[in-house]
């Protein structure tokens, strides 16, 4: 047995593969809890596919979920790709969800964050199919720019540091996005997710119906820079997600008064307000239209 348990359902007529993942980060539980309410209702005949595959993984992080902790040895959404051979928990699952994620036409990753806020959607750039699948689900709030923003850190030692699940199935071939369904404790985070797995299914001609929690005021963000805490500090405040700010604004200060300010006017994104020295600590992104 495998340490990835997932869930299939094969509608047995030719059509798309979706993959569904929730939990990669084990105290992000929304996504477990959308997956099986899906999972009820295809198994009761409530819900029938129509065309192609869905494949949805309540738990990726298995043992992070079960301590409740974001992961045990080290953050499975970095770093995930078949070659990488580290020792630690994360590790033994990194070929079994590489291979699950090079087995599907398209990925849903379901997450949470810590920060207060709603929910958002992280995109690739550039490609258009993957640009409509992520406004079919429900969410207006979208960021782009991760790998950009991660190599303007000038921290980065591993090539492979900012490789997740969305950029390992972009590099196989695939379309993907990460829906992060708000704030862990977020009431609405699980029907968010929910509804996107509906949605995702519909826009990809899986499911029969039609969509719901369809916005069209989009707003989208390039992130360009990403921080981590260097030393001793603070938030300038307790930002939250998506906070806009100002140029020259300070966003952050350490202890010895070296500060933080915005390159220009933009937004916060992800800010972390207990983040430990040495990790990421906040991302910094200006306005924009969708990438093409």
């Amino acid at each position: 047995m495998g340490i990835v348990k997932k869930i299939e359902y094969d509608s047995g007529v030719e059509g798309k593969s979706l993959v569904v993942l929730g939990a990669v980060h084990g105290n992000e539980k929304c996504g477990t809890q959308a997956i099986l309410r899906m999972a009820k209702e295809l198994d009761n005949g409530c819900l029938k596919l129509k065309h192609g595959t869905l494949v949805m993984v309540p738990i990726t992080n298995q043992k992070a979920y079960n301590q409740n902790v974001r992961f045990v040895d080290r953050n499975l959404n970095r770093q995930l790709h078949p070659s990488h051979q580290g020792k630690g928990y994360e590790d033994q699952i990194n070929s079994e969800l590489c291979a699950i994620l090079e087995s599907t036409d398209v990925l849903l990753d379901l997450h949470s964050y810590a920060s207060q806020g709603g929910p958002f959607i992280f995109l690739g750039g550039g490609n258009q199919a993957e640009n409509d699948f992520a406004k079919a689900l429900g969410v207006n709030d979208f960021v782009y720019g991760w790998q950009e923003a991660f190599g303007n850190a000038n921290t980065q030692v591993d090539p492979y540091e900012s490789m997740g699940t969305t950029e390992y199935t972009r590099y196989v071939g695939g379309i993907g996005v990460t829906l992060e369904c708000g704030h862990h404790y977020n009431d609405d985070a699980p029907d968010v997710g929910y509804k996107a797995i509906i949605n995702a299914l519909v826009h990809l001609q899986m499911l029969e119906g039609e969509g719901s929690f369809i916005k069209d005021d989009y707003r989208c963000v390039h992130m360009k820079l990403a921080f981590y805490k260097e030393k001793a500090g603070k938030l300038a405040k307790q930002w939250k997600h998506y906070d806009s700010v100002k140029k020259g604004q300070v966003l952050a200060e350490y202890e010895d008064d070296k500060k933080i300010v915005a390159p220009e006017d933009g937004y916060i994104i992800l800010p972390k307000l207990d983040a430990e020295i040495g990790k990421e600590w906040f991302f910094f992104g200006v306005g924009s239209e969708f990438p093409d």
